[in-house]
């Protein structure tokens, strides 16, 4: 089993740290759209899609604002479609698509894999297909299901995974996938861990932006201000008592477990 991480969008948001760690109220910062393709034994499997060729090349108004006000370079060369191939790998041998979440960024590939199978958390396909708040309204794109997807709606309980609840494990393959609910950015967000030779790899989505957050060492500070990260992860809905949960997690299981969100660069 292999697994490659695939940078599949450059963004430069206001308040977000550079590479380097520093960053000011009204600088922009780095960021990248950071997926998982995984060669399962059995066809290959994302973690996260990333924008999708559409995205880029006919975008909605939606997508549009989203990606100017975001910072997003409009580069079809990082869609998770063009990444797949460029690795000698064909885009119709993506079988599985794991989601985080299905927010615009995230799930805006899937109509470039329409026969994969989408697992995500059954409260998240119930908030895309019945969104019930602006934010919903906006950022659940119809352009990104238009093409009838083949969900796989899970409940996140039944398996414990280093004492955290989550779903049964998910074997295709060669691969196993975990999802671990982490509720707050969206009604069915989660993280999705995948086991590899030495330990797992634990894709956190927008749990969290800024890596020492969740670094176990504290405490630690924000480069661009307490005020900043306030507005984003207040504005962003990222809940604070995820970030002790996770300096747990790796302070405990360090050794075991990688863990790392979606949009930081190191």
């Amino acid at each position: 089993m292999r697994i490659h991480h695939l940078n599949c969008g450059t963004m430069r948001p206001y308040g977000i740290p550079r590479k380097d760690g520093t960053g000011g109220f009204f600088a922009r910062g780095e960021g990248m759209i950071h997926c998982l393709l995984v060669e399962t034994g059995e066809g290959l499997a994302l973690v996260d899609t990333g924008w999708g060729l559409g995205d880029y090349l006919e975008p909605s108004f939606a997508v549009g604002f989203f990606m100017d006000f975001c910072g997003f370079a409009r580069d079809p060369e990082k869609t998770a479609a063009r990444r797949v191939a460029r690795l000698g790998c064909d885009p119709a041998d993506v079988k599985h698509i794991f989601l985080t979440h299905m927010h615009l960024d995230h799930a805006g590939g899937l109509p470039d894999f329409p026969k994969a199978i989408v697992h995500l958390a059954a409260p998240e396909l119930k908030a895309c297909l019945d969104p019930q708040t602006i934010m919903e309204r906006f950022a659940y794109r119809p352009e990104h299901q238009a093409h009838g997807p083949q969900w796989q709606a899970h409940t996140l309980s039944g398996g414990r995974w280093f004492g955290f609840e989550c779903a049964p494990p998910i074997r295709i393959g060669e691969a196993e996938f975990v999802m671990i609910p982490f509720a707050g950015h969206t009604r069915g967000h989660a993280a999705v861990a995948v086991r590899t030779d030495d330990g797992w790899l634990l894709h956190c989505g927008d749990l969290y932006v800024y890596p020492p957050q969740v670094e176990p060492a504290r405490p630690y500070k924000y480069p661009n201000g307490a005020l900043m990260e306030a507005i984003i992860t207040t504005g962003f809905h990222m809940p604070r008592r995820h970030w002790a949960t996770l300096r747990d997690l790796l302070r405990d299981h360090g050794d075991e477990v990688r863990a790392f969100c979606s949009h930081a660069v190191w």
